[in-house]
C-alpha cells in the first residue's frame, strides 16, 4: 500500500494545517505564498525570509506525533510500500523513514536552494547567516521567546507578525557560489513547477502500488489530486483518512472522517497486540 500524507498528519505536532475549519486560510483569512511574487518582488522576498527566520526555531521544536510514528512502523513491517508527503516539516524523516522510502512531493524547509545556480544549502548553515547579518532581528526574536509570546507558525514555515512591522532592515544572505541574492526554501510555492524527478519517482510509485492511503489532506493541490486520480484509473482501491471534505471523495473507496493519531494507534494495536 502506497500512503500519501497531508498537513493534517502534523497538526498533532503543533504544526497547523491551511484548510480546515481552524486552519490558517480560514482562520486568518490568509493566502498562500505564489512564486511569481517571490520572483518579481524584492520586498516580499525580505518579509518572506524575515518571518520564515523567526518562524524555524518554532518549526524545530515540532516532534513527529502518533501519525509519523505508527506509519514508519508499518512501512518497516512491509505493511505500506513507501509514503508520499505534501509537508515540508521533515517529520516524517524524524520518525525514522529511510530517505529512499519518502517523496516529498512539494520539498523541504530544511534546504535552501539558489534560483539562479541552483545551488543548494543547509537551512540549519543558512539560518546562521541570517543570524550574522541580522542582529536587531535576533534580538527580535529573543525577544519574543522570552516573552513567552511565540507568533503563529505557518505550515510554510514563516509566522504571523502584525501589520505595522516593517522589513526593510533584513538582509537576505547572497548565494555562497554564484552570490545571487534570490534565495529561496527548497519548497514548491503555489504557481510553481515540482522538480521532474519528484513528479517522476511519485508517478512510479502510483504505478507500483496496490492500493493507496490518503492522510490528513483535502487534496485541494492538483498535484496530490492526480495521484489519487491516476491510482483510480489503474483500478487500484484508494482510502482517506481526513477530518472534512477532500478533492477526491466523489472518486475514493471508502473514508473514515477521525483523528489519524487515533485511528493508527488503534490499528497498530489491534494487528501487533503484544507490543
Amino acid at each position: 500500500m502506497l500512503v500519501m500524507t497531508g498537513a493534517g498528519a502534523s497538526t498533532d505536532s503543533g504544526i497547523p494545517d491551511y484548510r480546515s475549519p481552524s486552519g490558517r486560510y480560514v482562520k486568518n483569512h490568509t493566502r498562500p505564498i505564489f512564486f511569481q511574487e517571490f520572483l518579481a518582488n524584492a520586498e516580499f522576498r525580505r518579509r518572506y525570509w524575515a518571518r520564515g527566520y523567526l518562524g524555524w526555531p518554532q518549526m524545530l521544536k515540532a516532534k513527529p506525533n502518533s501519525t509519523h510514528y505508527a506509519l514508519q512502523n508499518l512501512l518497516e513491517q512491509g505493511h505500506i510500500s513507501s509514503l508520499i508527503t505534501q509537508n515540508v516539516d521533515h517529520l516524517h524523516h524524524a520518525a525514522g523513514t529511510p530517505e529512499d522510502r519518502i517523496v516529498e512531493l512539494h520539498g523541504t524547509l530544511h534546504e535552501v536552494s539558489c534560483l539562479s545556480c541552483h545551488h543548494t544549502t543547509s537551512r540549519f548553515d543558512f539560518q546562521q547567516r541570517l543570524d550574522d547579518l541580522n542582529q536587531a532581528w535576533k534580538a527580535y526574536q529573543q525577544e519574543i521567546v522570552a516573552s513567552g509570546g511565540e507568533p503563529k507558525t505557518n505550515p510554510d514555515g514563516d509566522v504571523e507578525l502584525p501589520s505595522t512591522v516593517s522589513y526593510d532592515t533584513f538582509k537576505i544572505p547572497p548565494c555562497d557560489v554564484c552570490g545571487n541574492h534570490m534565495m529561496k526554501p527548497r519548497v514548491v510555492f503555489f504557481g510553481e513547477n515540482i522538480e521532474s524527478h519528484v513528479k517522476e519517482k511519485a508517478a512510479r510509485l502510483v504505478e507500483e502500488c496496490e492500493s493507496m492511503l490518503v492522510i490528513g489532506s483535502s487534496l485541494a493541490t492538483f498535484s496530490a489530486f492526480r495521484l489519487v486520480k491516476r491510482v483510480k484509473e489503474l483500478g487500484k482501491p484508494v482510502g482517506v483518512l481526513n477530518m472534512g471534505p477532500t478533492r477526491s471523495d466523489a472518486l475514493i473507496d471508502w473514508k473514515i472522517e477521525l483523528n489519524s493519531s487515533m485511528v493508527l494507534e488503534e490499528v497498530l494495536r489491534q494487528r501487533f497486540p503484544n507490543k
